[in-house]
């Protein structure tokens, strides 16, 4: 157990019966919301803030047709698309690379031609803390961008409390210039672990990135690791612009072979979505900032069922 006891251990979080867990789980924001309801029913309201989507979750898709893809997803009641980069190392060997020779405004123009906005895109860390972060600024500008997100931090997992510093403020350094083309950078987390030090390699992280030139996405999967996520959300409440959005059963097989747990749709898991949405609106997220990732062999499918539940959500 981590210092500030909110890490789970294996039987918290997996509890007696994966089974009996994933039953519990998968009723639970709807339990929560009925359960808000007979206590504040004045107060009650939907959530209805405008959603959008991660496009790396169809990124094979993307690859294939471009703007067909976007299309698809906006019929289901999305109203914006978080790109990722065309011009990283790995993003355009990943789907992305039939855009790479794309001016951006083209690119931006192509977006907006399906009924879509883009207002945020990720962008691997060097492209921003190594190479020349006013040549990203000046790219992310023509593609109508007002946040640039860091997909992580680059640091790695063996770091040490210097290594994150040192990291931090060349991201400081290159904040200010990107506030200086008039956008943001954001820094979005993949997990909250390991422990470095004995505390999470996140709280570090959060420490040294300065508050007021580096805005934060959150990303949910984070209760992957036992950790939990509403915890963080209060614990840096005003940080948040954005978070990535989906679900977590515990008792889902894994990806590798002997392992349990895994991404499922909004409102399938574990996560109690009254509380967390609460949670989160204790921050400036932006109207674009609530983004769907569904990585599952069928993303189109997890987002359809994701903005069908979300429309359920009462806060």
């Amino acid at each position: 157990m981590s210092d500030d006891g909110r890490k789970l251990d294996r039987r918290q979080f997996l509890g007696t019966s994966a089974v009996g867990m994933l039953a519990v789980g998968a009723g639970i924001g709807r339990a929560g919301a009925q359960s808000g309801q007979s206590g504040a029913a004045s107060r009650a309201s939907l959530f209805d803030r405008p959603l959008g989507f991660q496009s790396y979750a169809v990124r094979r898709e993307i690859e294939r047709d471009f703007t067909g893809t976007l299309k698809s997803v906006q019929e289901l009641g999305y109203a914006s698309v978080e790109m990722c980069s065309p011009r990283g190392n790995y993003y355009k060997t990943a789907g992305y690379g039939n855009l790479t020779a794309l001016p951006p405004a083209e690119v931006k123009q192509q977006i907006e031609d399906t009924g879509l906005i883009c207002r945020s895109a990720h962008f691997e860390p060097h492209e921003v803390v190594v190479d020349d972060p006013a040549r990203t600024a000046e790219y992310a500008a023509a593609l109508g961008l007002a946040d640039i997100v860091m997909s992580g931090s680059g640091v790695p997992n063996d770091g040490t409390v210097d290594d994150i510093k040192r990291w931090a403020e060349k991201a400081n350094r290159a904040a200010e210039v990107v506030k200086a083309a008039g956008l943001r950078l954001g820094y979005h987390n993949h997990a909250v672990g390991p422990q470095v030090e004995g505390r999470p390699q996140y709280e570090h992280i959060m420490e040294a990135l300065d508050p007021d030139l580096v805005t934060m996405q959150f990303q949910l999967a984070s209760i992957a690791g036992g950790y939990d996520i509403v915890y963080y959300l209060e614990k840096y409440a005003g940080r948040y612009s954005s978070l990535h959005m989906h679900d977590y059963d515990p008792a889902k097989k894994g990806r590798q072979p002997g392992r349990l747990g895994g991404i499922v749709p909004c409102g399938e898991g574990m996560i109690d979505w009254p509380v967390l949405l609460k949670a989160a609106l204790q921050s400036d997220i932006a109207d674009y900032g609530f983004i769907v990732e569904i990585e599952t062999e069928e993303p189109l499918e997890g987002m359809r069922r994701s903005i069908e539940f979300l429309r359920t959500v009462e806060i």
